[in-house]
């Protein structure tokens, strides 16, 4: 006897999500028209148009018009009036079309008004919320910051607003801070190692967190130092040729008044007739004076007399 097949088990169907029921709300919030009809207009306004072309066919040969202003004029004005008219015509019916429309209108503000004024309540609610997470992660935030026991800067120096958000993990956050102040180190040591202005960088360095700023401002301060040298060197030589000048002119007016003494008591002499003795006068003992002067020049320079000193444009100033 042959062995009777077995029936192969269903297959079991997979079962739907239910349906979740649309809420009473939900359907009643719902737009939509209960009953409408579409009007019509019946009016003549193709007939008009009509009437108009033809006439502005009319009006295009203007060589009728030739000695007859007066009635150009009468034409162009009754032109003007039926367009007016027209125009307002358009207008009433154009109100008397929308005027049905009006009170839906004015209820559907209202109703987009409620929304609004709902949508807003929420909204405020969920920004509270969202702002006191954000408090809450930034004090998280702060709290690992002070742990780094780091002082050359603030956080609010090296703060990114983006930490705050939701999608981004406070581990994250953390490795952001560690590579900042490890950032921070390298460029500070990097300035403290440039010979001149490094301190000065360094500490504008701080103020900015900008490396290219930083370096910028070590070069600017090069070419000022540069500038400020050269011209305390310049400042230098026109004060001392401005010195040499001033005692060339006093050693000029010392030579003039000595001359003048000396044809004065010629002209003195003379005045008296004076004879001079044919024995010649003993020589006078040479007159006595006293200098007392502060020189700049070279310790050679200086063992030179007063007026080689001049000649080689050695500065000296006499002292009262």
């Amino acid at each position: 006897m042959g062995a009777i097949a077995k029936e192969k088990p269903a297959k079991k169907q997979k079962e739907e999500p239910a349906q979740e029921p649309e809420s009473a709300f939900e359907k009643a919030v719902i737009l939509r028209p209960t009953s409408m009809s579409v009007g019509s207009i019946t009016t003549n306004a193709q007939a008009v148009l009509e009437a108009v072309k033809e006439k502005a066919k009319q009006y295009l040969d203007v060589s009728k018009y030739e000695g007859d202003e007066k009635q150009a004029k009468d034409d162009r004005a009754l032109l003007r009036k039926q367009k007016e008219a027209t125009k307002t015509t358009i207008k009433s019916i154009e109100e008397a079309w929308n005027q049905p429309l009006e009170p839906f209108l004015d209820i559907a503000k209202k109703i987009t008004k409620e929304f609004d004024f709902a949508i807003d309540a929420i909204d405020e609610w969920v920004k509270e919320g969202e702002a006191k997470e954000k408090e809450k992660k930034r004090k998280e935030i702060q709290a690992y910051f002070d742990t780094k026991k780091f002082d050359l800067v603030s956080l609010e120096k090296i703060f990114d607003d983006k930490w705050l958000n939701k999608t981004y993990k406070i581990w994250d956050v953390k490795k952001d801070i560690d590579a900042a102040i490890e950032t921070i180190y390298s460029n500070i040591k990097i300035l403290e190692n440039i010979a001149e202005h490094g301190m000065t960088a360094k500490a504008f360095y701080l103020e900015t967190l900008d490396m290219g700023a930083a370096m910028r401002q070590i070069e600017t301060l090069k070419a000022n130092a540069e500038r400020l040298a050269r011209e305390q060197i310049e400042r230098g030589q026109r004060e001392l040729n401005a010195k040499v000048a001033q005692n060339a002119a006093e050693e000029r007016k010392e030579s003039r008044e000595s001359r003048n003494e000396e044809m004065a008591k010629g002209l003195a002499a003379s005045a008296l007739d004076i004879d001079e003795p044919d024995v010649p006068a003993a020589p006078a003992p040479p007159k006595v004076i006293s200098y007392t002067c502060k020189f700049w020049g070279t310790e050679e320079q200086l063992k030179k007399l007063r007026e080689y000193m001049t000649a080689s444009g050695i500065a000296y100033e006499k002292i009262a």
